[in-house]
């Protein structure tokens, strides 16, 4: 057989295999192999080496995605020094995803603008990096979800569906009060996914407000129980927030 059939037959084989990264690449691979006289396993290992970092890209694309993050945000850009009580060593600790093994919570809590939202995105999407499955919601747009399966009959599905993210985020809770009906499904969410899987919730509210979620104190007391069992728990606190400062110093810049 022909050189030029064997190659011909060798990439047939790679695309029906789906080894795209190996297409493209063994022939230059090969060439660098023969110039630097390495052998015939060193050259298989740099290959599918290759495909390997190729699919972990490509897998932690779509795990960001599907988070759905409404902003590109990363630990790194956030001021640590803007916060009076919050150590820069207990994020970086939370980031490496060693909470999820037994299902911890995080709660922010604290005023509007002092990075909580921020803080979310951050973590959600260092753990994406890491592999872990991830999903954004805010809190309106969560009780929009689950109003719209408890109508189409597909609640126990919904919550199947969740069980698959390790982490559940749910931004700006309390920011938007809920009819009592929203707030039972949030807590049937909540119960649902009590040592089955994390959840991060960002609040403006301290736990002695939370019926104004939950609208009565049973079902705030059930909720909190279940959140606050495996947690941890961050009051964010700063003179002036994030927005207020950054909108000064876009004012000063103008005048």
């Amino acid at each position: 057989m022909e050189m030029s059939s064997v190659q011909a037959s060798l990439e047939m084989n790679l695309k029906e295999l789906n080894l795209k990264t190996v297409l493209q690449n063994y022939i230059k691979v090969a060439r660098e192999v023969i110039e630097e006289n390495l052998s015939c396993e060193q050259y298989l290992h740099r290959l599918t080496g290759e495909e390997i970092l190729f699919r972990q890209n490509k897998r932690i694309k779509e795990l960001i995605k599907r988070a759905k993050f409404p902003k590109d945000k990363t630990l790194v850009e956030f001021n640590f020094g803007m916060l009076t009580n919050l150590k820069k060593e207990s994020v970086l600790e939370i980031k490496e995803g060693h909470f999820l093994s037994d299902h911890t919570n995080l709660i922010f809590y604290g005023g509007p603008g002092v990075g909580k939202t921020h803080l979310a995105i951050g973590i959600g999407r260092e753990l994406c990096l890491k592999g872990y499955k991830v999903i954004f919601y805010t809190g309106c747009s969560l009780v929009q979800e689950l109003n719209r399966a408890k109508n189409n009959l597909t609640l126990t599905n919904f919550f199947k569906r969740m069980r698959a993210y390790d982490l559940v985020i749910i931004d700006e809770l309390g920011f938007i009060p809920f009819e009592k009906t929203e707030g039972d499904l949030l807590f049937q969410f909540i119960s649902d996914r009590y040592e089955r899987g994390s959840i991060l919730i960002t609040t403006n509210l301290a736990f002695s407000e939370w019926d104004k979620v939950f609208k009565d104190k049973i079902t705030t007391s059930a909720a909190i129980d279940r959140l606050i069992h495996h947690s941890q728990i961050f009051e964010l606190k700063d003179e002036k927030s994030f927005r207020t400062q950054e909108a000064k110093k876009r004012l000063q810049g103008k005048q």
